[in-house]
């Protein structure tokens, strides 16, 4: 029986990922660079610190690196004080849940300040009954830890609960962790792997809301 559905942020909620391409691509457009939104940034998405760090390392000169990286974060952050775009069927599914009396808590690598104010800021912050952000973890993603922490926290053994993830490295943290998964793809497509390591694909939080009430829950008496 399904008791509570795990939330991830970034690119799953809310489109911050769009954000963050079109900053690389404008970050890199200053600089003499072009696509890097759709290059370099794809190999980025998901990654650590010291991942990121290599990565970078190994396409950017550590001047060039040093002034892009300042210029995308300045333009990124911009953008989103402007406006946190968020997923189209967001509030639909958390009304989905609410009508099933579904718990439902939150499990970001973003940390705590960003993902507060960013899920305050489109109104959805109070409607998590638990958010349990990155900088409040040891591990990242794709460790399990932080799924587990939040199946410790609700009380809720793994069998009872799902995840939703757009992302490859949330999908195998999800699956490492034993919780049944629905991936809804952001900006880099699934593959078989992401594929065997999930329940369901679905295109946007609409039609994952559709797969659970067909699937996973029982009619509201």
């Amino acid at each position: 029986m399904l008791e509570l559905v795990v939330f991830d942020v970034d690119g799953l909620m809310l489109d911050t990922e769009s954000v963050w391409k079109e900053a690389f691509d404008q970050a890199g457009n200053k600089y003499g660079i072009q696509n890097m939104g759709s290059t370099l940034f794809l190999k980025l998405i998901g990654k650590s610190g010291r991942d990121e760090k290599e990565v970078l390392d190994r396409y950017l000169s550590q001047d060039i690196q040093e002034l892009v990286i300042k210029e995308w974060e300045r333009i990124g952050y911009g953008m989103l004080e402007k406006e946190v775009p968020v997923k189209p069927g967001l509030n639909e599914i958390l009304d989905f849940l609410d009508a099933y009396h579904i718990k439902k808590a939150v499990a970001t690598t973003t940390r705590r300040e960003l993902t507060e104010e960013r899920l305050k800021r489109v109104g959805v912050y109070d409607r998590f009954d638990y958010v349990l952000c990155g900088d409040e973890v040891i591990n990242r993603k794709p460790d399990p830890e932080i799924y587990l922490s939040v199946l410790k926290k609700m009380d809720t053994d793994a069998r009872n609960a799902l995840v939703l993830e757009d992302s490859v490295v949330g999908v195998e943290a999800a699956y490492r962790a034993g919780i049944d998964c629905i991936q809804v793809p952001d900006i880099i497509a699934p593959t078989d792997v992401q594929k065997k390591q999930t329940i369901y694909t679905a295109k946007d939080l609409m039609e994952a809301r559709d797969y659970i009430e067909k699937n996973m829950v029982q009619s509201i008496g």
